[in-house]
């Protein structure tokens, strides 16, 4: 009996196996066909899970993707810092704090409430707002970023870099004829790669993100000759130069022109005359891309010309400036990204901002890049990758000739070319994809794939050789691996790192193994290989890009703050030794004198700070390194009235009588009275007109100048005014304001200069009771008219030059695009008609 009831549970088990065995190979082939059926759906869902991995606390948990937490570094937040603030600390990102997320607020708060975003009014006593092209006015990704709830926005825009980086990798891996697993190895390895990683919140990557796009077209129109890609690439290049950095917009259509050279060049079975008018139809795309951004480009371009920002970035960049190269060694990130610790942890041992030019485009990825190059087939294809690799090397690296050669080019003398490795990033990305396609169609031949691997090996034990360790280090080096805030020390970092890399070669090789037992079902390692690939990106950025809670990686608003906030009209605010970062206050509301919005500021804006913080480094933003006498007094000539420090301030010592006392005291910040600080407007009682402006520095410093009632003209200036000889008599005061607009009354007992304190640049005019007046630079930075004696209204308005004549130029360039769509339209409704004929 008891036979006979196991007999049947034995038979009901073995159907239910069976059954489940049909249910699962009916899903199978259900999943077969839709891959055959749809590849291109499946893998855009597959890599939206992908980055959905990585970003989720930020789309569905509610963080908020943000580096600022670095701000608790600083007044007035350091005194108030939380314990658990450290988990999302990466200093490296502070641009982010100091520039884009400010940009964007504002951004924001004009957008919404329909202002024209001409002028920055709230850094370096007033800035160039529109012509800054870090924000990406039009660039897609941050159209959403516009109308989003900014905390889930920043998420959201970050997910969509990297999906549009992910999909475009895939898509240009298919059409090198590459299968989907590569295809997919590629786009996870390219979507996380360093570059991505560091710049995530950033403008870089809302360039970076096109370029397989870029690249993709330039192969099909190579290939095909398909005229609908070249209206496809003018789009492309239109959307790239239109996400808002001008260094990464170089890198990215450079490159996708030298793979269109190199590949019309292997690319076999076409006439040479095809391949010219092949890559006509690439420049023309290029050149109509670009004229339909010519609204953002030409007033960007004009307002660089002459700045500080533009004269670093000439011939070598901030590096070459500050001899902050990097040395060969770095190129161990290929292998090794975390060698010398990372700043999201606290360590940074190695080269000075060293991590900022990681090479890593994923362990698995540059195993693989290494079985494409030492395989057989696919040269013609592969060939175009390999000047990414080199000089994604040699440029960096500051290799001689190539790298003279290289700034010597059209727009490369004026960005980062250490950026380049980008290029290097990107080919490794693509080639790993060949070097997986080689191994499926050849799974049992893998002579050359196990040399790989061994040398991948040898690579690592030779690491390790070098490496100085001091008992226990290998213990700190094993919880490293598990926690990345254990084990902090150098030797136990780099070994930790070093370890990584031998798992991933074991990964591979147990892969190679999988592949050689199962050579029919070599979808089976090659799906291992591509998971290993996406494990190790998502390892490799975990944790880089801070994503907390609001209330963490956003620090509050404080009541030295809020006491600011109160009391903003009455002048202009400046940080001491870095508290409340330069623009920043932007977020606030708070009018600041410092910025950091390159490549402003104009270089007599700069000579005038370095009377303030003589060690003023061109590259860093502008900031009060302490307070001197003449500091005070230039403070005050840019009106700036309440300067904030750290808690507990002493008033600085050797300071005229009466010049500066306390306004506020706080447990997290202390807010001084700058008393020397000039109204926003005032008639000037006394000119000083000077020759040059050495002359016009030394005036500002002097010790009988008083910025309060004082002003200084150019000599130049008198060709065009007859400037008071008199002392001027009267009241002014601001009545109205916009962004581009500010209105005065004026009432005068005889003609006199008035003097608007807030910035000079071009494109500001003025007007006396509605008749054009001349605008005279006073004050070395700031604005002033002649005005004649009695009651006056007197209006400054900027216009932001050359935006006219960009959106003229882009109106052309999309009326060409849409005539250029149009007559293609026109031509394939014809051929269908004609084949459509009996």
């Amino acid at each position: 009996m008891g036979g006979a009831r196991g007999r049947r549970a034995d038979n009901v088990a073995l159907q239910g196996a069976q059954l489940a065995s049909r249910r699962a190979a009916r899903h199978g082939t259900r999943l077969i066909r839709a891959l055959r059926a749809h590849p291109h759906r499946v893998a855009a869902g597959l890599l939206a899970a992908f980055v959905f991995a990585y970003l989720w606390p930020v789309l569905v948990g509610g963080n908020v993707l943000s580096p600022a937490s670095n701000l608790w570094g600083v007044p007035p937040w350091s005194a108030l810092r939380p314990a658990s603030g450290i988990r999302f600390y990466n200093p490296l990102l502070s641009d982010f704090s100091t520039s884009y997320y400010p940009w964007d607020v504002l951004a924001r708060r004009f957008i919404s409430s329909g202002t024209f975003p001409a002028w920055n009014p709230y850094v370096l006593a007033g800035t160039p707002f529109f012509a800054n092209l870090g924000v990406g006015w039009l660039g897609p990704f941050n159209l959403l970023l516009w109308v989003l709830p900014l905390g889930f926005g920043l998420g959201a825009v970050a997910a969509l870099k990297l999906w549009v980086a992910a999909f475009g990798t895939y898509l240009l891996a298919r059409e090198l004829r590459l299968g989907m697993l590569p295809a997919l190895v590629a786009a996870v390895s390219f979507a996380l790669c360093a570059f991505n990683l560091v710049w995530l919140s950033h403008a870089h990557v809302s360039v970076a993100a096109w370029l397989p796009w870029l690249v993709l077209l330039a192969e099909r129109i190579v290939r095909r000759g398909g005229r609908r890609e070249g209206v496809a690439l003018a789009v492309v290049v239109a959307l790239a130069l239109a996400g808002g950095h001008p260094g990464t917009q170089v890198h990215a259509l450079s490159g996708m022109l030298l793979y269109a050279l190199v590949r019309s060049a292997t690319v076999g079975g076409i006439p040479w005359r095809t391949r010219l008018r092949r890559l006509m139809l690439i420049s023309t795309g290029t050149l109509v891309g670009a004229l339909c951004m010519a609204v953002v480009l030409v007033p960007g371009t004009l307002a660089a010309a002459g700045t500080i920002g533009a004269a670093v970035r000439h011939n070598g960049g901030p590096e070459a400036l500050t001899g902050h190269l990097m040395p060969r060694s770095v190129l161990r990130t290929a292998l090794f990204p975390d060698w010398w610790g990372r700043p999201s942890e606290t360590l940074l041992a190695g080269p000075v901002n060293y991590n900022e030019r990681t090479f890593y485009a994923g362990g698995v990825a540059l195993l693989l890049a290494a079985v494409a190059l030492v395989s057989r087939g696919g040269w013609r294809r592969k060939a175009p990758l390999l000047p990414f690799v080199a000089l994604g090397i040699a440029v960096p690296l500051h290799a001689p000739v190539i790298r003279e050669l290289v700034i010597r080019l059209p727009g490369f003398s004026s960005v980062q070319d250490q950026r380049l490795l980008l290029w290097f990033m990107f080919a490794v990305a693509i080639l790993s994809a060949f070097g997986l396609q080689a191994l499926l169609d050849a799974p049992r031949r893998q002579t050359h794939a196990w040399a790989v691997v061994g040398a991948g090996a040898l690579a690592g034990a030779a690491a390790i050789a070098t490496l100085h360790l001091a008992p226990g280090d290998a213990a700190r080096a094993l919880s490293h691996l598990g926690n990345r805030f254990a084990g902090l020390t150098p030797s136990a970092v780099a070994l930790a790192s070093v370890l990584r890399w031998l798992l991933l070669v074991v990964a591979v090789g147990g892969a190679l193994l999988l592949l050689r037992a199962r050579p029919r079902r070599a979808w089976i390692g090659g799906g291992a290989i591509a998971l290993a690939a996406a494990l190790d990106m998502l390892a490799f950025a975990h944790a880089y890009q801070p994503m907390g809670p609001a209330s963490i990686v956003l620090p509050p608003r404080t009541a030295a703050i809020a006491f600011l906030q109160r009391h903003a009209a009455d002048g202009r605010i400046a940080g001491i030794r870095g508290a409340l970062m330069n623009d920043y206050s932007a977020v606030y509301g708070l009018q600041d004198v410092r910025g950091h919005d390159a490549p402003q500021p104009s270089p007599r804006f700069f000579h005038l700070w370095q009377l303030i913080t003589p060690e003023q480094s061109e590259i860093q933003g502008l900031d009060v390194g302490g307070l001197s006498p003449t500091g005070l007094k230039v403070l005050g000539l840019l009106g700036a009235r309440y300067l904030i420090t750290e808690a507990n301030a002493e008033l600085p010592r050797g300071m005229a009588p009466n010049s500066v006392g306390y306004a506020y005291r706080g447990p997290e910040a202390t807010v001084l009275d700058d008393r020397l600080a000039v109204p926003r407007a005032f008639v000037a009682k006394r000119i000083a007109v000077t020759s040059d402006e050495r002359r016009e520095l030394a005036t500002a410093a002097a010790p009988g100048f008083d910025a309060r009632w004082d002003a200084i003209v150019p000599h130049s200036a008198l060709r065009r005014i007859a400037v008071p000889a008199a002392a001027g008599r009267g009241v002014v005061r601001v009545t109205a304001e916009q962004d581009a607009r500010v209105t005065l009354e004026a009432q005068l007992a005889r003609r006199s200069l008035v003097v608007l304190d807030d910035a000079w640049a071009p494109g500001w005019s003025v007007s006396v009771d509605g008749r054009p007046a001349r605008a005279l630079r006073t004050d070395i930075v700031m604005r002033g008219v002649v005005v004649p004696t009695g009651r006056h209204r007197i209006v400054w308005t900027y216009e932001v030059p050359g935006l006219r004549i960009g959106a003229l130029l882009s109106l052309l360039g999309v009326l060409g695009l849409a005539a250029w769509a149009g007559v293609l339209l026109v031509q394939s409704t014809r051929a269908r008609l004609e084949r459509l004929r009996p």
